[in-house]
């Protein structure tokens, strides 16, 4: 028995009985060349109903069917009896009017071309900013009356606008001073789609002008600016934002904003180079938002100046929230097919002017500024000038150069002692494979198990994305044997070597206790290098390096060799040699005189002083130590 409510509501099943889809498409309303106006009212009940002005009689609101006005316009007056309108809107129902507007305009964020109705809220501003198009496009046409009907437009639009118009050519338009404007007809020199030129900082933009309240860009965020409000008429030179158009040097920075983009452009995948320059590094860890969910890392502007690696994709991953954003309704590149090789110049010259990517020198992601990215030069020369042994040498780059060969499967890690050393060794290698360096130290990775695994893990991914030469120092910690009294080093090691385990790409390591390996370690290190004790002719060759470099040849007649004799008769090593240099330059600086012999025994004397300082200090606690432990063993005993 079928219940009676079925039979009731059966009638819903088919939505035509209510809408007839096939008579709207048919309809061919506003062909009469006149504006029909209403207004939209609230009753006494609350509800806004929709009177003809002319016969105040009530209506429903306009129909498809039944209107021949070209032009419908609705004032929709807000609730109260202060009768003031909230909005209006124009209903185009002229076919023509229509047809010549799909034509001429590309997008208008305030009307919708595609549907059947076009409506315009408040001003028609979209008829004022295509004008001039949509002038040339009647200058085509054949048949009287759509010339009829795009005049009758035109002319409504010049009647509703005639006081901003008339401000607008005197002040903009026909004027031989530079263009004014004041601040409510902003919008009349701000046209959907066009493109406007800011200054963000020390950088310059130029962006595809969305709506009075957006800006877009090819690039990794949106950007908003705002002009504050302002009395009288001002330069349009002199506002924040300022169309490209009115920009007296428009050709220069057209073509500046189109050479950088192209730039942009080209940096798309992984790249290694050189930076110099102020970046936007995010912070290491996230912040918590109110209801502690996670939120986006803290950016800072810092001055970075080393090497980075420019990768997007990878970017992505390691700071998802930071990835751009994508408007569904705009067309979208895809570089994975090659979109990007396809740009035109109007899109090159909106690109952004930031690049996500990575910095090794301050081990922390950011955006860099494309104008401070550069090709790195490097020092090929540096690997042959390095003062090691020969057949140390050659291992070593034989083992980095081959390390990507398929018939190699094992993998790669390399341990030596000392430090400075070892850097400038991996320095020369890498700039002799061409390949980037990644260097972590052991307080990089944390104290705890856990840390060191997650830092470990990412930095070795990171590593293994660039092909990147690893170098982890100080590494003691994780390489020192297992004991039954010291779980939590155990932990350390254990995933150090667990870690490890999956790593395919070549590893640095520095320790000064090789006596204390893990025996798990041994068998997996390939190439053990010492660094021994400088030799008299190799600090010789160590002084003249580091002398040379910061002084003028005509400054260093004091060079000879029995000066480098006396220098080199101090066991240093390379770092404090260095060291010993750079201080000796700036204190000849800071003197306005040429580097001398004298400065730099000032700077010897100067690390003598602190290392007998340290040994003193060293001695003095083992001393307390063991007295403390004496007398602890003597309160046992009593």
């Amino acid at each position: 028995m079928e219940a009676t409510g079925t039979k009731a509501f059966r009638e819903f099943d088919d939505f035509s009985d209510f809408i007839n889809f096939e008579q709207e498409e048919e309809d061919q309303g506003g062909l009469v060349c006149e504006l029909q106006t209403f207004e939209a009212r609230y009753n006494s009940k609350g509800e806004r109903v929709v009177l003809d002005v002319g016969n105040k009689k009530y209506l429903e609101p306009p129909k498809q069917k039944g209107h021949e006005s070209a032009l419908v316009l609705t004032k929709f007056f807000e609730k109260g009896d202060f009768n003031e309108i909230e909005y209006t809107q124009l209903e185009i129902r002229s076919p023509y009017v229509k047809a010549a507007l799909k034509a001429v305009v590309p997008e208008f964020r305030d009307i919708n071309l595609r549907t059947k109705k076009i409506i315009l809220q408040d001003r028609p501003k979209c008829l004022f900013h295509y004008r001039q198009e949509l002038q040339a496009y009647g200058a085509t046409l054949q048949d009287p009356k759509a010339v009829e009907h795009l005049v009758f437009v035109l002319k409504y639009m010049y009647k509703i606008l005639q006081t901003e118009i008339y401000t607008y050519y005197n002040l903009v338009e026909t004027t031989t001073m530079p263009p004014r404007i004041d601040f409510l007809n902003l919008w009349m020199i701000f046209r959907p789609g066009d493109y406007v030129y800011v200054e963000i900082g020390k950088s310059k933009r130029v962006l595809e002008f969305k709506s009075m309240s957006r800006c877009e860009y090819f690039g990794y965020s949106n950007k908003y600016f705002k002009i504050k409000p302002y009395y009288g008429y001002k330069s349009v030179e002199t506002l924040r934002v300022v169309p490209l158009q009115y920009c007296q040097e428009k050709s220069r920075i057209r073509a500046a904003m189109i050479a950088r983009g192209k730039k942009f452009v080209a940096l798309h995948g992984k790249h290694h180079r050189m930076y110099e320059g102020v970046a936007e590094l995010l912070a290491p860890n996230r912040i918590c938002g109110i209801f502690g969910e996670e939120d986006e890392f803290p950016q800072q502007s810092t001055l970075v100046k080393g090497r980075v690696m420019i990768d997007g994709e990878t970017f992505s991953l390691s700071r998802p929230s930071h990835q751009p954003y994508l408007l569904t309704n705009r067309q979208i590149f895809r570089t994975e097919d090659g979109d990007h090789l396809k740009f035109q110049d109007d899109e090159f010259m909106i690109c952004d002017y930031l690049m996500p990517g990575f910095s090794l020198v301050d081990k922390a992601w950011g955006f860099f500024n494309v104008d401070h990215i550069h090709e790195i030069e490097y020092n090929s020369a540096a690997f042959e000038a390095l003062m090691l042994d020969p057949e140390q040498k050659q291992m070593i780059l034989s083992l980095v150069k081959i390390h990507t060969d398929s018939r190699l499967s094992f993998d790669d890690i390399i341990t030596s002692k000392g430090k400075g050393m070892l850097t400038d060794t991996l320095e020369s290698v890498a700039d002799s494979c061409k390949r980037p360096l990644y260097v972590i130290g052991a307080g990089d990775l944390g104290s705890t198990p856990s840390s060191v695994e997650n830092a470990l893990g990412d930095a070795l991914r990171l590593a293994t994305t660039w092909n990147a030469i690893i170098l982890i120092d100080e590494a003691d910690v994780f390489l020192e044997q297992r004991t039954s009294q010291d779980i939590v080093r155990n932990g350390l090691v254990s995933v150090f070597l667990r870690v490890l385990e999956y790593y395919s790409g070549i590893m640095f390591l520095t320790t000064n206790r090789v006596g204390s390996f893990d025996k798990a370690f041994t068998s997996r290190i390939h190439l053990a290098v010492k660094y021994p004790a400088l030799s008299h002719a190799t600090r010789q060759d160590l002084w003249r390096a580091f002398i040379s470099r910061a002084a003028p040849e005509d400054d260093l007649h004091w060079l000879d060799l029995e000066s480098l004799r006396r220098l080199a008769v101090e066991e240093l090593n390379g770092r404090q040699i260095k060291n010993i240099v750079r201080m000796a330059h700036a204190l000849a600086a800071s003197e306005n005189k040429s580097l001398g012999l004298a400065h730099i025994e000032v700077g010897v004397r100067a690390i003598r002083a602190f290392e007998t300082d340290y040994v003193e200090g060293v001695e003095k606690r083992k001393a307390e130590e063991a007295a403390q432990s004496l007398a602890s063993k003597r309160r046992r005993l009593s």
